[in-house]
């Protein structure tokens, strides 16, 4: 990124130079030369491609970009404090950064103002993954939030809690990349089409009433602006990158006699079909049961939005049951038990021996000395 501003910035001076006086045939070429290695150095590195695309769209503002590295010894500077639209927004990220160091330093993240969080580790001509975690987030712009009939804790037990975490690593670790969200759906929802991303009263079946007044026009738009920003950022990866899989992961509630795990595959082409049976046996095998298909969600949205632009591609979704991976309280992980399910993700998507596989069945560990309150619900009152 250092290099290309530096040839932004070269560029600059030399037009800026030759524009003073009248251009020969040999500063023509040198400016040609010029501009032909800056193109040649986005089109031979797609995440520059991707960063030029985004400065393009006036939604999107500054991004900034770097590794996570980089991030943690700066999450403290007030520059980077700023950059968000929140405080609250500013400390979710930093909680997420400071987790992923030093471990994943050399991951290279995008962070946006709105708490779109891109994180790349693309890995050329090898297996990718465009990993999507759109109901991780629990924050709502406080002006908003004033205006919201539902409670914290009732919120935040409908967010998707811990959703990042049980999904990340098919992306950290095998390589691709992952989208995170930080955002609450309750204020805008992703997996919804843009008409009905913001919930009105009496909308959804989980929730009856969102809202103390209904929104004002100029309130939906200051929402919806970040719908727009977020399929602008989805829209540039799919034409940036190529993917083996998108894949939509989510949590559910236990409740309505849902399954421990589940997979979407409405928006599934056919011929992908066996692989997601397999996926199917090998979590089996993993000790893993009552894994159905499309019950009780069969594919949101953002598939549908995908399937449409590329119908031939795998586009899957997956929601796995909070009861497996939290205390009954909804707002508490159990670490030992998500790290189990994050590490039987990645083993799920390596389906080329799962004939060979001895049929040995593991227990998800209790982990009940090792929790997380993931939401304090002091910090969201």
């Amino acid at each position: 990124m250092k290099k290309l501003i530096k040839n932004h910035l070269k560029l600059f001076y030399n037009i800026l130079v030759f524009s003073k006086k009248k251009l020969t045939l040999g500063d023509r070429f040198f400016l040609f030369r010029q501009i032909d290695k800056i193109w040649q150095n986005m089109g031979e590195n797609p995440h520059l491609n991707f960063l030029s695309q985004l400065g393009d769209y006036k939604l999107i503002g500054d991004v900034l970009d770097g590794d996570i590295e980089h991030f943690y010894k700066s999450r403290n500077m007030l520059w980077f404090k700023k950059f968000f639209e929140e405080r609250q927004l500013y400390e979710l990220i930093k909680k997420d950064i400071e987790e992923l160091y030093p471990k994943y330093k050399q991951v290279n993240v995008t962070l946006t103002h709105k708490g779109v969080i891109i994180y790349n580790n693309y890995k050329k001509n090898q297996f990718n993954t465009l990993l999507l975690t759109v109901h991780n987030g629990v924050w709502v712009d406080k002006e908003i939030k004033k205006n919201m009939h539902i409670s914290d804790k009732k919120r935040l037990k409908e967010e998707d809690l811990g959703s990042g975490m049980l999904y990340s690593k098919i992306v950290l670790e095998e390589g691709g990349i992952w989208i995170d969200c930080k955002q609450s759906r309750f204020m805008c929802d992703f997996n919804r089409s843009y008409a009905k991303a913001i919930y009105a009263n009496n909308q959804e079946k989980m929730l009856r009433k969102v809202w103390k007044q209904e929104l004002n026009e100029k309130q939906k738009d200051i929402i919806l602006d970040s719908y727009r920003h977020f399929y602008y950022v989805l829209s540039r990866l799919i034409n940036t990158y190529r993917f083996n899989i998108i894949f939509d992961g989510h949590a559910m509630r236990d409740k309505d006699n849902r399954p421990n795990l589940s997979f979407g595959t409405k928006y599934v082409p056919g011929f992908y079909m066996p692989i997601v049976n397999a996926f199917r046996q090998r979590l089996k095998k993993l000790g893993y049961t009552d894994i159905r298909i499309n019950d009780p969600y069969k594919g949101g949205y953002i598939l549908n939005f995908l399937s449409c632009k590329f119908p031939d591609v795998f586009i899957l979704s997956m929601e796995v049951n909070k009861k497996i991976y939290m205390k009954p309280d909804e707002l508490t992980l159990l670490k030992k038990k998500v790290e189990t399910i994050s590490n039987d993700m990645i083993q799920m998507l390596k389906i080329e021996n799962i004939e060979e596989e001895k049929e040995e069945k593991k227990e998800i560990p209790e982990g009940e000395n090792d929790n997380i309150k993931l939401i304090s619900q002091k910090n969201h009152n």
